[in-house]
């Protein structure tokens, strides 16, 4: 258990660097335009290429994590992070900035990868759930701690300061994985055959798994990128009272997720993700569909907290899908569906939206509309996928054995009422 919970931390502040990575920058766009030949409208494809990349890395490398030491994709993964992120405090131009944030993305989905990979190598199915919340998790400090590190960071030193500071949090996690995680290559054992995307489309129980994440990211991110701006000019939000909305909402995202994961160990992650769905669809249609009865923290709160309540359940019950020979490819492809939906949730509702004469979001109501449809998939795919697995293929554990970089493989089954 100390050895689990241990790499199960380690997998966290991976996850963590990565990901306040990534939201660090869309509130520096000021800071970089004021310094840099660059608009505020471009932060915008900084950022899309940023999330194109990680997609992009996440289906390249799915053919190749699964060939090597947990513990060494990981140190690749993090210091390439770390050097695509330090390199854009030496960018000059818009090309520049966006080749850095394309290089850290292209480390970032492997990253993101290989942390769920060593969790669900290390962790059994039945202690998974608050596993995958603890790493999870680290969405919300991110979202707590990413815009005020940021600006904070900025406004002591310039818009590169808060670069310098992830890159040094990168070198910090690289030294804890060498120095703190053994050696995890029991999965090389059971290796059979290459993995590939095509692979895996072959299969139509990950096929379903893909578009279950997919459509689910659809679902949040159609409504994330315009829900500031429809706060404000729609529900006449005040804007200096953002800060403390999203920090609210951070907090509780954190709390909800590991709920979220306590019950997915305790009921099931389908019950839970159907718990989650049904007040994440009431808080969508009170809130984005017509007139809210609700307040507006409320609102607010319930929406982050109950996608991500959801989205820790759904990524429980999809870990138990991959062979451990296959899960770093199996995560990687997952990781790489979640950006692209979130692209396409992003570019859906700016199709579906316009701007009224006093700057309010028209439309809103098909966004919401948009949303609650596509967060239906979720339960749906996830019954079909829980049905069609093999009762011949139960989810493995991989576990160091005593002595330095030496694991074997454990097998165990689980009941379907604890899975």
């Amino acid at each position: 258990m100390k050895l689990e919970n241990r790499i199960v931390w380690i997998a966290a502040m991976i996850q963590f660097v990565n990901i306040i990575d990534f939201m660090m920058v869309m509130p520096l766009g000021p800071d970089m335009a004021a310094s840099l030949p660059i608009t505020n409208g471009d932060i915008g494809i900084i950022c899309g290429c940023y999330t194109l990349a990680v997609g992009f890395s996440g289906i390249c490398a799915a053919k190749f994590l699964d060939a090597f030491d947990r513990k060494n994709v990981a140190l690749v993964a993090m210091a390439g992070l770390s050097l695509g992120t330090i390199s854009a405090a030496f960018a000059g131009d818009l090309l520049s900035l966006v080749a850095a944030r394309v290089l850290a993305g292209m480390f970032g989905g492997p990253a993101a990868a290989i942390s769920l990979s060593m969790v669900t190598d290390m962790v059994p199915p039945q202690r998974r759930g608050k596993a995958m919340a603890i790493v999870m998790g680290a969405f919300s400090v991110s979202s707590i701690a990413a815009i005020p590190f940021g600006l904070e960071l900025a406004q002591w030193g310039s818009w590169k300061t808060p670069f310098y500071g992830i890159f040094i949090l990168g070198c910090i996690v690289l030294a804890v994985i060498h120095f703190f995680t053994p050696s995890m290559k029991a999965h090389l054992s059971e290796k059979k055959q290459a993995i590939s995307f095509l692979k895996f489309l072959k299969d139509y129980r990950y096929v379903f798994a893909f578009v279950m994440m997919l459509t689910a990211m659809v679902s949040t991110y159609s409504v994330i990128p315009c829900l500031s701006a429809y706060l404000q000019l729609n529900l006449g939000y005040p804007r200096e009272s953002l800060g403390f909305l999203y920090l609210v909402g951070g907090v509780f995202s954190l709390i909800l997720i590991q709920i979220g994961g306590r019950s997915s160990d305790a009921i099931g992650p389908i019950p839970t993700n159907v718990i989650g769905t049904v007040f994440y669809v009431i808080f969508l249609y009170d809130g984005f569909v017509h007139t809210p009865f609700s307040p507006v923290l409320l609102i607010f709160v319930m929406f982050m907290g109950t996608s991500c309540f959801r989205n820790v359940s759904a990524t429980t019950e999809a870990s138990k899908l991959p062979r451990p020979y296959e899960r770093a490819a199996f995560m990687s492809l997952l990781t790489s569906m979640q950006h692209i939906g979130n692209g396409i949730g992003a570019l859906a509702a700016s199709a579906i939206l316009s701007t009224g004469p006093n700057g309010q979001l028209l439309h809103m109501e098909w966004v919401g509309i948009l949303a609650i449809v596509m967060a239906l998939f979720q339960p749906v795919l996830l019954v079909i996928i829980r049905r069609s697995r093999k009762a011949t293929e139960p989810d493995s554990v991989l576990q160091p054995a005593k002595g330095p970089g030496i694991c074997k493989a454990g097998v165990e089954t689980i009941g379907i009422a604890r899975e």
